[in-house]
């Protein structure tokens, strides 16, 4: 059935309002009070329902509060005008979970360490007078977060039980059959059994994915740094002015623009290299001229069997100055013409006798070529296998129908191999991107980042806050640094970089999925 147009359905909504003024006044009165309209409407173990869950809300922020202690303490400890705040904060001083989690999520705290409020000077954490322990920004936006999510859920019971008052009112009035409260809990346990058994999974969700995801998103919308958290623990809301440094900013600008640059560079041509490898050894390996194909498909997965970690590690000695590369080059007499090679394509700008493969700031584009090479030494075994897989599944009377009508070996390739095989692998290639684009391991565990990008070429603005990427980090491994470097830690930036990397490959992988017929055919 078609649905109704948006504006049809508001209508029809109100117009349903006001030929049911019975029922409209019971879901009002679930609207005040939870499970009093279910009274009304003479339901009184639904009733009983709704109202416990509004009586345990208040009891939760009841006993996670300090409104017992208020009065006493507030005329016992007074907001002095020698204070540096003169006033009580109520609801920061004595709220509780919901109250105080909202007010913080709102505010990020409002009195700092080390100042006098109510007579007293803020310390760190104070057992005893718990709003004398200075707000920490941090520790409050966390809260807050837990409580917004519990809100939510709050509201939507809350919506819920408004809904149930009017619809069942409604049905009274018009002589059609309800439900007793018995039936209604045997309905509901039957058809919400299947998400009663998930309740486990999706707490989890909430609190190890949604909630570190919603902090994380709204650090970039804050001025949070490792600097002015050490100073106060206060953090403010700066809106969108962090999105904006990188754009108007020259130097944030420029510098997040060759990240960018080599980040979208460096995610294709690790995923191109690999698969169009990883294709050429599969066809290889299926070809009938090929013996001992067990014995092949072997050794060439090794590569992919052991650790990356331990790949590049080796890859990355390997390549020092003093390495077995280097080393090898020497013992054949051919390293004078390697860096004559290396010149004359552009990958070394520096003039050297001993190749510096990792180190010189020179040699950047060198550097990023040996990462993409060691990224195919590790990649392209998977795409071996999965292709050879989707090899061994093509149907082959459409080979023997191409060779009747005349085609030769290119032509079956091209119009018949490589579309089959391109059709089953593209959620495969596209998941690729997506992780290259985000391949911490290949940039850290190979060069940190490095090589360093000279002092001289890097602008004012960006050697204040020492968050400097290095000639191969991509945004991910930038990220990092921002957030984990001694020197650095603008967290915000490095939340602001986050986001932009999801709006980015969220985009991308949705795109890409989205025409891949593989994905939402049905059988």
């Amino acid at each position: 059935m078609k649905k109704k147009p948006f504006l049809s359905r508001i209508k029809a909504f109100f117009q349903d309002l006001k030929n049911n003024p019975d029922a409209l006044t019971s879901a009002i009165l679930s609207g005040v009070l939870m499970g009093l309209g279910q009274l009304r409407n003479k339901q009184k173990s639904k009733a009983g329902l709704f109202f416990g869950v509004f009586l345990l809300i208040v009891v939760v922020e009841l006993l996670t509060g300090g409104y017992i202690y208020a009065f006493d303490e507030m005329s016992r400890y007074p907001a002095l005008p020698t204070d540096t705040f003169t006033q009580i904060n109520f609801l920061r001083d004595y709220g509780g979970l919901f109250v105080k989690g909202i007010w913080g999520l709102i505010t990020l705290g409002q009195i700092p360490i080390m100042v006098t409020y109510r007579g007293n000077v803020t310390v760190t954490y104070n057992k005893v007078l718990t709003w004398l322990s200075a707000d920490n920004s941090m520790t409050l936006l966390g809260n807050g977060l837990i409580a917004l999510v519990l809100v939510s859920i709050v509201i939507a019971i809350w919506v819920f039980n408004i809904r149930d008052a009017y619809v069942t009112r409604k049905h009274q009035k018009h002589g059609e059959p309800v439900e007793s409260g018995k039936q209604y809990f045997k309905r509901i346990w039957n058809e919400m059994f299947p998400y009663v058994i998930l309740i486990p999974t999706l707490i989890m969700v909430l609190f190890f994915i949604l909630i570190p995801f919603l902090f994380s998103f709204l650090l970039a919308f804050t001025n949070y740094t490792y600097r002015n958290n050490n100073l106060s623990n206060i953090v403010k809301w700066v809106g969108f002015e962090n999105f904006t440094k990188i754009i108007v900013e020259p130097g944030w600008a420029g510098i997040f623009g060759n990240v960018v640059l080599w980040t979208v560079l460096f995610a294709i041509s690790a995923s191109v290299t690999c698969y169009i490898l990883g294709m050429i050894q599969a066809l290889i390996i299926e070809s009938k001229y090929v013996k001992f194909k067990k014995f092949f498909r072997t050794i060439l997965i090794v590569p992919w069997a052991v650790p990356s970690m331990v790949s590049l590690m080796v890859f990355r000695q390997a390549f020092q100055q003093d390495g077995l590369i280097n080393k090898v080059l020497f013992q054949t007499n051919t390293m004078d013409d390697m860096v004559r090679f290396l010149t004359s394509i552009g990958l070394m700008g520096a003039p050297e006798t001993i190749i510096s493969w990792l180190t010189v700031f020179a040699n950047a584009n060198l550097t990023k070529a040996v990462i993409i090479m060691v990224n195919l030494w590790m990649g392209a075994p998977y795409f071996m296998m999965l292709i050879t897989g989707v090899l061994t599944t093509l149907p082959k009377d459409l080979y023997e129908a191409a060779s009747i009508d005349g085609a030769n070996k290119w032509q079956s390739f091209s119009r018949i191999t490589l579309p089959l095989i391109l059709r089953a692998t593209l959620p495969a290639i596209v998941m690729t991107f997506t992780f290259n684009f985000n391949n911490f391991g290949a940039i850290y565990f190979m060069t940190g980042g490095g090589p360093a990008i000279p002092t001289d070429l890097v602008p004012q603005s960006m050697l204040v806050t020492k968050g400097v990427p290095g000639a191969t980090d991509i945004l991910i491994s930038w990220i990092y640094k921002l957030s984990f470097t001694a020197d650095s830690q603008v967290f915000n930036m490095a939340a602001v970089y986050s986001i932009l990397i999801f709006v980015f490959i969220g985009a991308i992988s949705v795109f890409n999925l989205s025409r891949a017929k593989t994905l939402w055919e049905d059988d």
